[in-house]
């Protein structure tokens, strides 16, 4: 049986990876202020992906997770500064049909090491992408979107000539495989809509008809009103307490690449399907549950806290290894 197959982001899920962070003793090494704030960012974390690990394995869903060494030595980069833990493993590894595709991030032990090599012993085809190599490092796994036999490939406007070569050098290699359909909204497109359900698309205000019209003709669209966060700066820590330009500092100076820019993510579309009747979302919306229960679906939620920080919704901190169903065209072209 295979162990790695997913074609799109709805049909029913078998298994997941959910994403993790350090131990809090990886930052007994920084004063203590910052210290502190890492350790409530990383207690805010794990409670949350407790909370969805038993919310995907009481929907059946077997859920496999990082394991990390002791040694913080083995997180860190040249300048023994710790890389971003993999929160979000939806930014660098994709499920595309029966391939996985794993962009590294520079640790010395990969926290999935084990759950990688089981799919190999399996026979699965598992990719370690080297992006002096291989085109397809330059694209955004979270600004590619899977509907069966299309694949739907953004690429943010303006990029230099370089990536942009690289990335239609990407498209090409794809299309071997399946439809792609380029467009260029500039973001991860997982933040601005998602397809919830054959026929269906929850959109938020940065979606346009002229993309749907391209990419999801006929499919209904619920737009999804946006609503500041009430936070000023591109991430923010749940508990004001613990803001502190110190903290600030640390991140400008040694950890940026932690955080995005959270006035960009509508978290309430970054969801994950289950299946045609069960989906996770983060926080309780009216509106969006009136239109989830309208087409027969459950959502569940699973609180994310620390968002702000990490700049992550339900969808982002996932990532679907195994759906049932097989590659179909949904769009009869």
């Amino acid at each position: 049986m295979k162990m790695v197959e997913s074609y799109s982001g709805f049909q029913p899920l078998e298994e997941a990876w959910i994403g993790g962070t350090y131990p809090e003793k990886f930052y007994e090494h920084l004063p203590n202020e910052i210290e502190d704030t890492f350790c409530h960012i990383t207690e805010q974390t794990t409670k949350s992906f407790s909370q969805l690990e038993k919310t995907l394995e009481m929907l059946g869903v077997k859920v496999r997770k990082p394991v990390f060494s002791s040694d913080p030595a083995h997180y860190m980069d040249q300048h023994d500064n710790l890389i971003k833990p993999p929160v979000s493993p939806r930014d660098w590894v994709i499920a595309l049909g029966p391939r996985l595709l794993i962009n590294p991030q520079g640790y010395k032990i990969e926290p999935y090491a084990d759950i990688i090599e089981e799919y190999q012993r399996n026979g699965d085809l598992v990719e370690i992408l080297d992006r002096s190599k291989d085109a397809r490092s330059w694209l955004q796994f979270p600004a590619i979107v899977r509907v069966g036999s299309r694949l739907i490939v953004d690429t943010t406007p303006g990029v230099d000539q370089n990536t942009l070569e690289k990335i239609n050098e990407a498209s090409t290699m794809l299309k071997k495989e399946y439809e792609v359909i380029d467009t260029h909204e500039g973001a991860h497109l997982d933040g601005v809509f998602c397809p919830i359900k054959e026929g269906y698309i929850f959109s938020s205000h940065w979606g346009s008809l002229d993309l749907y019209k391209k990419t999801f003709p006929d499919w209904q669209v619920f737009w999804k009103k946006y609503k500041s966060n009430g936070y000023n700066g591109k991430w923010w820590v749940a508990d004001n307490d613990f803001h502190s330009p110190i903290f600030n500092r640390y991140i400008e100076q040694y950890a940026h690449d932690w955080v995005g820019n959270v006035e960009e993510t509508v978290f309430e579309v970054n969801m994950l399907v289950v299946d045609e009747k069960n989906v996770i979302c983060m926080g309780h919306d009216e509106e969006s549950f009136e239109q989830i229960h309208k087409i027969g679906m459950t959502p569940h939620v699973v609180d994310f806290p620390a968002r702000g920080f990490w700049d992550g919704g339900i969808h982002c901190i996932t990532v679907d290894i195994r759906r049932k169903g097989g590659c179909i065209n949904y769009f009869n072209v």
